[in-house]
């Protein structure tokens, strides 16, 4: 699998693109306020033994959240009390798992993780897990052999794809690099008053090269000379075996290469299928909900080969969509009903074999009684929506607009209710577009001047939503 790696940065902003055969499947945006794989010494506000939960203070604007089932490395028993592992003004050491979103302050966890190319460093665990993605039994034994041998007592490690075709001075190398790192740590928790920042994760660029900068990657394309030098250095340092295409390219590279296109694409809610079906995307706090639809695609044989080849389509696309959008959480997946088992399960067996290519962990639970299928992906960056879309302030974030005719009304019963106040006139202040659909209402603005005995005076005002107005004495 050929793949690219697009890498813009401006004075305001760094925007790393991930294509793959040339079609783009992840998109990095550098965040002063990114937070993720930060790691902080905070300090316990508030413990909620009913939700087994504490509140510690990091130093952000909110209180960050923090499970019990999160402080291993604080001999919390997992699932036990809360109140039996932290007191209240107790100093921790935490790191960002989710960012804060709306008004929920950030997700930390107990468990440090130090990532890096090879390998995750696990500080406060023992065991050495492997890459499900490295399948050979006999590699499998021999890194879980040189793990054993070289890591120290009281630290895990989580060898990573990347391990498969790696050398062992390479993997110990980078052993070596991530516990000078933990060591630093240590000492800046040891020296620092809480709360603060005792280490901050890489920056988007070098976060992507780190993840990606593996055996399928062709070419590093940038727009900055100090990048390509960086990633060349990296490269030298990392990788010296792999040949990798590294270009300098001047102008818009997101447009040249078709990106910004893509994203536009990615913040509808309705994606278009090569065959002429279409997947809808719908979002709640809690879920995502992605409905698999026929649109234009008839097919040209039997109902259930045509349903098939489009649940297949969908279920390429959608793990795409997914990493795309950044979408995490609990997901379901409304395919169009199969009645063959065999192409039930073909298209499940597509769809796992897409995520596979997925960075982030994903899970398929099975079918509902329903036929809904049932998915999670792990979630911890901001998803492309919150990146382009702020929450509309006519409809707060519903996707609809109160209707003309039922607004008017309202305003209307209002007005012919007000017999009692003191005075002649009626002052209501409208949204213009409010003000002129009920000003043509001749008929009914004098029943309401009759039935109250007082003059209606109806005033536009720019400054108000279609959903406000204001009434008052004249």
């Amino acid at each position: 699998m050929a793949r690219d790696i697009i890498a813009e940065q401006y004075p305001w902003e760094t925007r790393v693109a991930v294509l793959e055969e040339g079609r783009l499947v992840e998109v990095f945006w550098s965040d002063k306020q990114e937070s993720v794989g930060n790691i902080y010494k905070g300090r316990v506000k508030d413990l909620i033994p009913g939700l087994s939960c504490a509140f510690v203070d990091v130093g952000m604007a909110k209180n960050a959240y923090l499970q019990s089932g999160d402080i291993s490395m604080l001999a919390a028993v997992r699932g036990g009390a809360i109140d039996a592992a932290l007191h209240s003004g107790q100093e921790v050491m935490v790191q960002v798992k989710k960012e804060p979103f709306a008004d929920k302050g950030a997700r930390v966890t107990g468990d440090i993780t130090i990532p890096g190319h090879f390998l995750v460093l696990l500080p406060y665990q023992n065991d050495v897990s492997i890459s499900r993605k490295i399948v050979a039994d006999d590699r499998r034994e021999h890194l879980r052999r040189l793990m054993e041998k070289n890591k120290p007592e009281r630290v895990g490690i989580i060898l990573r794809t990347a391990c498969q075709e790696a050398e062992d001075n390479e993997i110990l190398g980078e052993l070596r690099r991530l516990l000078e790192v933990w060591t630093g740590v240590k000492s800046r928790y040891d020296k620092t008053r809480a709360p603060a920042l005792i280490y901050e994760d890489l920056g988007v660029l070098e976060r992507a090269l780190r993840d990606y900068m593996d055996g399928d990657i062709s070419r590093v394309i940038t727009n900055n000379l100090k990048i390509k030098e960086q990633v060349e250095a990296r490269l030298q340092k990392d990788s010296p075996s792999k040949a990798i295409n590294i270009k300098y390219s001047e102008g818009d590279l997101f447009e040249k290469y078709g990106v910004e296109k893509e994203l536009r694409k990615a913040v509808r809610r309705k994606v278009w299928l090569k065959s002429g079906g279409y997947l809808i995307f719908d979002s709640t706090e809690a879920m995502t909900v992605i409905d698999v639809n026929s649109g234009k695609f008839t097919g040209k044989n039997d109902f259930e080969t045509t349903v098939r080849r489009l649940n297949l389509e969908a279920a390429v696309e959608i793990p795409r969509q997914l990493r795309l959008r950044s979408i995490g959480g609990i997901i379901i997946v409304d395919f169009i009903n199969m009645k063959c088992d065999s192409s039930q399960e073909e298209v499940i067996a597509t769809l796992r074999q897409e995520l596979h290519k997925d960075k982030a962990h994903s899970r398929i639970i099975g079918m509902t009684g329903l036929g809904l299928l049932e998915m999670t992906r792990k979630k911890s960056r901001y998803g492309l929506d919150q990146i382009f879309d702020e929450e509309c302030s006519c409809c707060q974030g519903k996707g609809h607009t109160i209707n003309i005719v039922a607004l008017a009304g309202q305003v209307k019963r209002k007005l012919a209710n007000l017999g009692y106040l003191e005075g002649g006139v009626i002052v209501c202040e409208l949204h213009p577009h409010l003000h002129d659909f009920i000003m043509k209402d001749e008929k009914n603005l004098a029943y309401i001047e009759q039935a109250t005995g007082k003059q209606v005076k109806l005033v536009a005002v720019d400054g108000l939503s279609l959903g406000q107005y204001n009434i008052y004495p004249g």
